[in-house]
C-alpha cells in the first residue's frame, strides 16, 4: 500500500489558484525591476554537487541538506542557496567576463528547517548579485534596490535593519571562549535569543568583548548607536565596520524613508560568508525575514577567482503570502466566452475559440455532449456567452445567473 502518497512531504505543500497567481505578480514584478537596472537572468541547476556547499563559509550543515548521489556515487544536493552556485558561475563559466557583473535570479531552493520555525523546506526566491564591484556606490545600489523591491511588491509597512560582518566578527574575534561557544553564541545572536546568550556568557570570563557582546540588544535604531558601539572598544576590524556604516546610513535619508531604515549591530547572518554591510527586510503581515543579503568579498575567491561582490534574496512566497493576506490580488476574472461544438463541429469550434482568444477574449472549450447541458455549464460558471458551432455557423447566446438565455 502507498502509504504516502495522498500527501506532501514535511515542509512543503502545494499552492493552488490564486496562491500561484500571486506568486507569479511578484516574481514578474522583480524580475522587471532588476532588469529595468541592467541586471540580467541566470538559472543554476536545481541539483548540484554536494562540493558547491561544503564549505565553512556557507553556514550549511549537511543534515540540512536534501542529498542524493548520481550513477557514479559522486553526492548531489538539491539547491539549499543561490549565491554559492552564482560565485561558481562568475568563478568559472564568467571568469573572462566585462565586470562589473549584474546577474539576477528567480528559483526555487531546498533547505530541510526545524518543525515549527513558520519556514518551508522548498521555497521560492528572486535575488540579485552586483559581482566585481567593492565600495560605497556598489553598497548604496544594492540597497537602494533592496527597498524598491519591497516598495516595488507593493509592500505597505515595510522596514530595513543594517548592520555590518565586521563588527560582530571583531567582538567574537576578541572573546576568550572556543569554537563551539563562539558558534552558539552566533546562533543566539541571530535568533535575538538574549536570554540564552547572556546564560552562556555566564559561564565565560568576564571581558570588553563579552560586555560589547552583551550590549547588542541596545546597539538598535539610529545613528547613535555608532556612538555606543564604538565605546566598547571594538578594535581595528570593529572601527571600520562602523566608520562603513556611518558612511552608507549618512545618505539613506536622502530616500525618504524616515522610520524604515534601521541600524542593529546584532545583525548576524546564518551565512558565514558575508564581510561586510549585511541587511534584511521585514513586511508587515508576515513574520519572517523576507529579504535578506549583504557583501560577499571573498566567497567567489573560494571557487578560483577573487572577486568582490554584494547581493541580496527576496523571499517571494512570503511576499505572495502577504499580499493575498492584505487582498492585493485582484480576483480571478470570469472567462468571457464558453464555445461549445456540435457533434462534428469540435474542430471548429476549437478553431473559432483560437480567434476570440487573439481578439484578446478569455474562451473556455465546452465538454457537454449537447447545447441544452452547455447552456448549463455557462449558467454554473457565470460565463455570460455561449458560442455554439455547427454546420451551418455559429450563434451566439447570453447567458445570465438568473437562467433566462436568450440570442
Amino acid at each position: 500500500m502507498n502509504k504516502y502518497a495522498k500527501t506532501t512531504p514535511e515542509g512543503t505543500r502545494d499552492y493552488l489558484y490564486e496562491e500561484c497567481d500571486a506568486r507569479r505578480k511578484i516574481e514578474s514584478k522583480l524580475s522587471a525591476l532588476f532588469k529595468s537596472k541592467g541586471y540580467k537572468k541566470v538559472i543554476t541547476p536545481t541539483i548540484e554537487f554536494f562540493d558547491v556547499f561544503n564549505r565553512d563559509s556557507a553556514g550549511l550543515r549537511p543534515e540540512n541538506m536534501y542529498s542524493l548521489c548520481d550513477t557514479s556515487g559522486r553526492l548531489l544536493v538539491l539547491r539549499p542557496d543561490s549565491t554559492l552556485p552564482i560565485a561558481r558561475i562568475a568563478a568559472t563559466r564568467l571568469r573572462d567576463a566585462q565586470y562589473p557583473l549584474r546577474l539576477y535570479y528567480s528559483q526555487r531552493v531546498f533547505r530541510r528547517c526545524e518543525s515549527f520555525s513558520g519556514r518551508s523546506d522548498e521555497t521560492s526566491q528572486c535575488g540579485i548579485e552586483l559581482i566585481g564591484a567593492s565600495g560605497i556606490r556598489a553598497d548604496l545600489e544594492i540597497l537602494v534596490t533592496a527597498v524598491e523591491a519591497l516598495g516595488y511588491c507593493g509592500a505597505p509597512a515595510f522596514s530595513i535593519e543594517i548592520g555590518h560582518a565586521g563588527f560582530f566578527k571583531a567582538l567574537i574575534d576578541d572573546l576568550d571562549a572556543g569554537e563551539e561557544i563562539r558558534v552558539a553564541i552566533a546562533g543566539f545572536v541571530e535568533t535575538k535569543n538574549y536570554s540564552a546568550l547572556n546564560s552562556l556568557l555566564d559561564t565565560l570570563p568576564e571581558s570588553k568583548a563579552a560586555t560589547a557582546i552583551r550590549s547588542l540588544p541596545r546597539l538598535f535604531g539610529g545613528e547613535s548607536v555608532l556612538d555606543e558601539a564604538l565605546s566598547y572598544n571594538p578594535g581595528k576590524q570593529g572601527v571600520e565596520a562602523i566608520n562603513c556604516l556611518r558612511a552608507i546610513y549618512s545618505k539613506l535619508p536622502l530616500l525618504g524613508l524616515g522610520g524604515k531604515i534601521h541600524l542593529d549591530l546584532g545583525l548576524v547572518h546564518r551565512s558565514n560568508y558575508y564581510t561586510g554591510v549585511v541587511f534584511r527586510g521585514f513586511i508587515e503581515g508576515s513574520g519572517l525575514t523576507v529579504l535578506s543579503g549583504g557583501r560577499y568579498d571573498r566567497l567567489i575567491g573560494e571557487f578560483g577567482r577573487d572577486l568582490p561582490a554584494t547581493g541580496f534574496g527576496v523571499e517571494t512566497d512570503a511576499l505572495a503570502k502577504a499580499m493575498l493576506d492584505r487582498g492585493g490580488l485582484f480576483p480571478d476574472e470570469l472567462a468571457d466566452v464558453l464555445v461549445f461544438g456540435e457533434d462534428g463541429c469540435e474542430i471548429q469550434a476549437l478553431m473559432h475559440a483560437n480567434e476570440l482568444n487573439k481578439d484578446g477574449l478569455v474562451c473556455v472549450n465546452c465538454l457537454e455532449i449537447d447545447a441544452e447541458k452547455a447552456k448549463q455549464r455557462a449558467q454554473t460558471m457565470r460565463i455570460p456567452r455561449l458560442d455554439i458551432v455547427s454546420s451551418t455557423g455559429v450563434t451566439t447566446l447570453a447567458v445570465n445567473a438568473g437562467g433566462n438565455n436568450g440570442e
